[in-house]
């Protein structure tokens, strides 16, 4: 049973990154730099400076405190993606992702100076030393066993690598060569900078280069850099500070509560792109633009997005525009509500309570404004039916009695206002979980 839970598969995170650290400490001469990953940059960075309990080992000595994180690269589906990207990154020799090629069209513009700052040498490059021959392989017999295995070495022994760098500028150009590889260029990715020399670096090594990053991959200036060649919506995106940034499902509460009333009775809903109607257990996708209720089959609509992009080495889309709403909408995001909604039943509903709440929240403070603007009118039109200066009433009760009494009966009973119904006060915690992650340190 354990087993079969083990391999359920799960929601897709709210939010997945890995990111580059800086230590701003002046205990060592020169700046060091750290590599991780993270699903909560600020509790991680607060970690690596000491303010709670976790970081790394590497980033626990207090001369190389404090830390600041200078760029994220973020929108990994998985806590593995992440993982997978931290590793080639930290280890941009080791990986299967960049070839010798890749590594020399670097390093032709990495030869003068850069080697000179990186304090890390490979182990494969040093000579190995001699080893003398014992005295119990003297003699003949030994002499030619000796030869063959000196030969069985030869063989087994492995080409002597580069050296790994870990400057700035390098970590720079290795990303560069992972986001043009050929594994991860098709991820959703996007490139955060919050320091604004590393966003500099960052654009003048792009501008320099050769090859060019996928179009979708975007680079958003945040924090201190200042960007004045940014579109709208890399300024849009920028959050300020590595604090704001949103690490819940907070931002897409009202898609899944979209999703999940659209959704709720699938079979009475067709697919608006082959317009055949759902069958109980179809996998169907919901359009993330506020106001639209497009819905389609998972297929329909990724097919119809892979012919519009004519990438046949494409297997799983970026992004398309609605049947519907013709807006353009991320494949990732609606991915995202997908496993809310069919893995995570608890959360689905934990987050339409919340939906429930804030709508209630919302109805009761326009009802608050109402009764503000009624309040005067009311009093007006008691003062315009108040008795006359001269303290006589135009109209007499005493002469109408009998009407007033008549109506009463007929109206009956007053009814008595309806009580609200107590919110529960239980909220739905979604927990996040993070790796221990070890990133080189130079």
């Amino acid at each position: 049973m354990e087993d079969e839970q083990y391999d359920l598969p799960k929601v897709i995170p709210a939010y997945y990154c890995c990111y580059l650290l800086r230590s701003l400490g002046t205990g060592y001469k020169g700046s060091a730099l750290y590599i991780g990953s993270t699903p909560d940059p600020a509790r991680r960075l607060a970690q690596h400076n000491g303010l709670s309990k976790g970081g790394a080992r590497k980033t626990a000595n207090d001369k190389r405190r404090p830390w600041e994180m200078v760029m994220v690269v973020e929108g990994f589906t998985s806590n593995i993606a992440a993982l997978q990207f931290e590793w080639a990154w930290q280890h941009p020799v080791a990986t299967r992702h960049l070839s010798s090629k890749d590594s020399n069209e670097n390093g032709k513009s990495k030869v003068n100076g850069d080697i000179e700052n990186d304090a890390v040498v490979g182990k494969s490059q040093q000579k190995p030393k001699a080893q003398k021959k014992s005295k119990a392989q003297k003699g003949p017999e030994a002499s030619e066993k000796g030869t063959e295995d000196d030969k069985k070495k030869k063989s087994k022994r492995k080409p002597p690598l580069r050296r790994t760098r870990h400057s700035l500028k390098a970590h720079l150009e290795d990303l560069h060569l992972l986001l043009r590889s050929t594994y991860f260029k098709g991820w959703p990715l996007t490139l955060r900078f919050f320091a604004a020399d590393v966003s500099q670096a960052w654009r003048g090594w792009c501008d320099r280069v050769d090859g060019i990053i996928p179009d979708h991959i975007k680079a958003i200036a945040d924090g201190n850099c200042t960007d004045i060649f940014a579109r709208r919506e890399e300024r849009n995106s920028a959050v300020g500070t590595v604090q704001d940034i949103k690490v819940d499902y907070t931002p897409i509460t009202d898609y899944v509560e979209k999703g999940a009333l659209l959704l709720d009775d699938i079979r009475s809903t067709t697919c608006k792109v082959c317009e055949a109607q759902y069958k109980e257990n179809d996998l169907a996708v919901v359009c993330p633009t506020a106001g639209c209720n497009s819905t389609a089959h998972l297929l329909c609509l990724s097919a119809k997005f892979l012919d519009i992009a004519k990438d046949l080495d494409r297997v799983v889309p970026l992004a398309g525009k609605c049947p519907m709403c013709a807006q353009t909408v991320q494949w990732s995001s609606m991915m995202q509500e997908l496993s809310i909604r069919t893995r995570g039943r608890d959360m689905t509903r934990a987050m339409l309570n919340i939906c429930e709440r804030k709508n209630r929240k919302a109805l009761k403070n326009i009802k608050a404004k109402a009764a503000t603007v009624e309040k005067p009118i009311a009093a007006a039109a008691m003062e315009h039916d108040s008795p006359d200066e001269d303290g006589h009433d135009t109209d007499s009760l005493d002469d109408y009695w009998d009407k007033v009494l008549d109506s009463d009966l007929e109206s009956g009973p007053i009814s008595s206002p309806q009580q609200e119904s107590k919110v529960s006060k239980g909220e739905g915690v979604i927990e996040d979980s993070e790796l221990d992650d070890d990133g080189p340190l130079g």
